[in-house]
Formats: structure tokens, sequence, C-alpha cells
């Protein structure tokens, strides 16, 4: 291995973990990484917390120890798990119709809508009435166009990934019930309680921290938004700018709970052992045992309306061929470009992986599945 590739790769490894090592200097010297990190937490320990690479894509700037990147989708799941949060203290019934938080969502067919299924991606509502390109950088103008959309089909039946629209939804019943909105409660309920960094919405400080995100226009998402209407995906993506810039100061800094959340792999690493211990990690609870049960049931397999097949619980991605973790019961996150974390309870491990130089390809990415791949080896 060469001195340049050793360089990339700074930070500690359990020598339990070399496996991780050697897999993430492998990204590097043969799979394209530009700057990544990657964190493995075992039984409340954090055994593994790597980064390396630059935060450019001039390699002028190094990817440091404290180094932010947008993760995504996988703010998503965090959003989903603040939810989570919000029903274990008694705020919200999952079971109960969406309009007991936000009556404005009766409307268009909705007012039997229950939480639950704004969790598992089967409200109905991918697409945004009346959707313009930019509008994702209005909360208001977000939440009151979902609030009148006509779902495309019968609430709870169709699996469909609301890319676009998850946060807005979720994230509008977590407002409604407790007066915060979801940047703000994940930093003081969840961030601030387990000593990490998740941030929906930069601050200026925070900022001069992220790394540059890469390769967003030869994901297979950008064919699909140049597609329009010819999919789901496509007249979802609407109320975002044609030619998204995932580094501009606007969508740093507003609040688009579905996919613009900046952290690190030490950071998810950490909300996934959380998840993987039962709700509590270190002594700092999250979750009552039985909501992070109730988190983890499974909703639906299957292919969905977009073409993914994918294994759902109420927010979280679970298991399949598609979504490699160590362990059946595994309970994940997912990004667009191959950000990954999941939580194994019967290894009692959270693992988490975050790149700046997206995967082009819809499904996992070679260096995700690489590590995945490394730490399956690791666990005997």
């Amino acid at each position: 291995m060469s001195d340049c590739v050793q360089t990339r790769s700074r930070g500690h490894c359990d020598p339990r973990f070399a496996a991780i090592r050697q897999a993430f200097e492998e990204n590097f010297a043969h799979r394209g990484e530009v700057g990544a990190s990657v964190a493995i937490v075992h039984r409340g320990e954090l055994v593994v917390d790597l980064w390396g690479g630059s935060r450019d894509a001039a390699g002028t700037l190094q990817w440091d120890a404290d180094t932010l990147v947008c993760v995504q989708s996988v703010t998503k799941e965090v959003v989903a798990l603040a939810l989570h949060i919000a029903a274990d203290r008694g705020l919200v019934d999952l079971d109960a119709p969406v309009a007991r938080y936000w009556p404005e969502y009766a409307s268009a067919g909705k007012q039997d809508t229950k939480v639950k299924w704004l969790l598992d991606h089967r409200a109905g509502v991918p697409v945004a009435a009346d959707a313009t390109p930019g509008m994702a950088y209005d909360w208001l103008r977000m939440t009151e166009a979902l609030a009148r959309t006509q779902p495309l089909w019968e609430p709870g039946t169709t699996p469909c990934y609301h890319s676009a629209n998850y946060g807005f939804l979720v994230g509008a019943v977590l407002w409604r019930v407790t007066g915060m909105m979801p940047s703000a409660f994940i930093r003081e309920h969840v961030a601030g309680p387990l000593g990490i960094e998740f941030c929906i919405g930069l601050r200026q400080e925070e900022e001069a921290r992220v790394a540059t995100f890469l390769g967003a226009s030869e994901h297979v998402s950008a064919t699909w938004v140049a597609a329009g209407d010819d999919n789901i995906f496509g007249r979802s993506w609407r109320i975002f700018w044609p030619d998204e810039d995932y580094n501009s100061s606007d969508w740093r800094h507003t609040e688009i709970p579905s996919v613009n959340g900046h952290s690190n792999a030490r950071s998810l690493a950490r909300i996934c052992a959380a998840m993987a211990e039962g709700g509590t990690l270190a002594g700092v609870r999250l979750l009552s045992p039985a909501a992070m049960t109730r988190a983890a049931e499974i909703q639906w397999t299957g292919t969905d309306a977009i073409g993914r097949y994918l294994s759902m619980s109420l927010g979280f991605i679970m298991t399949t061929p598609s979504f490699p973790t160590t362990g059946p019961r595994a309970i994940g996150m997912s990004g667009a470009g191959g950000a990954t974390a999941f939580g194994d309870p019967d290894r009692q491990l959270g693992f988490a992986y975050t790149m700046n130089s997206m995967y082009p390809g819809l499904e996992r990415s070679t260096r995700s599945a690489a590590l995945v791949e490394a730490l399956q080896s690791c666990c005997v």
C-alpha cells in the first residue's frame, strides 16, 4: 500500500476491525473516493473513527476529524427518529389521523391518512400540488401545498419513496405537536444529548467545516429530474431548482428536512448505536425499548412505485440484498450517492459512512459496499 494512500486514513481503528481501515484506504486507491469518513460504535465504544482525503475536488482542503458533509436522504431517517421520540413522549399517536395534529391536511381525500403512513412512505403524496422550482426553500409554502395535495393513490396502500416531500410531511407533524422545527428538535433532543453533530440548516460557524459535494450531475437522479413528467421522481423534484446546487449557501442554511442534513460518520454511528441498543446509548435515552421495537417493525417489502426494491419499517430502511448490513434485524439509513448508516441490535453496533463524491448509481455504492463487506468479515 502506497504512502499516498496511507496518508488518506487518519483517526483510530481497533485491531479487531482492521479490515475496515483496509477497505477504507482501498476506496481512495481504487474506487474513486475523494473525501470520506467511516465510524463504528460497538457496545457503546467508538472502535473505528477514520477520515481521509479532501473536502474539495482540487485536493487543496484536507478532510478533518470535524468535517461535515451533506448526507442527502439520511436526513429523512433522522427526522423520522425525531417523530418517534415525540410519540414516545406521548405527544403524537402514530396510528392516529394526521389531521388530528395538522387539521389542514384533511383536504383532498387525506382525512383518514395515518401518521404512520407518512413514516413508511405510503402517504400517496410524493408529488406536491402546484410545485414550482425553488419551493423547497419555503417551509410554509411547502407544508401548505402538501396539505392541499390530492394523493396519487389511496393513502396506506401503494408504497412510493417520497424523495422530495418526506421531511416536510413528517416534519410538519413534529412541528405541530412540539412547536419546534425539525432542525431545532434534532439539535436539542438528539444531537445535544448524544454529543454529536447533525444539522438541518447550518449555522455560519459550521459552514466553514463543510465538504464540497461532488458529482451530482452524474447521479442517476439528475437523469430523472431532466425527464420531468415522465416519472414520479422527476415530478417530485419540481420543488427544487432544475440545476440544484448542493453547495450553495441557500442549500446549506435553509431547512429542507428531506435531504439537506449535514453530519459525519462518527455522529451517525452514535445515532445508529443508540437504536441498536434499544434506544439508549451511554446512559442517554432517545427512545424506550418498546418505541424502538415499534420503529423497527417492517411495514412493507417490495418494489415501490419509483422502481426501488426496499424493505421499510416506520421510517427506516431494513436489510435487503440492495441494502446489505450485518444482520437481518439491522435498521438503517441511506442517502443518494452513498451515505450509509445502520444499527444492528444483534451485534450491538452502529455503523456509518459519509462521503463527498457521489456514487452515480441508484443502489448501494461500491465504496459503501466494500466497507460493509469488511465489517461483515469482522463480525463473528
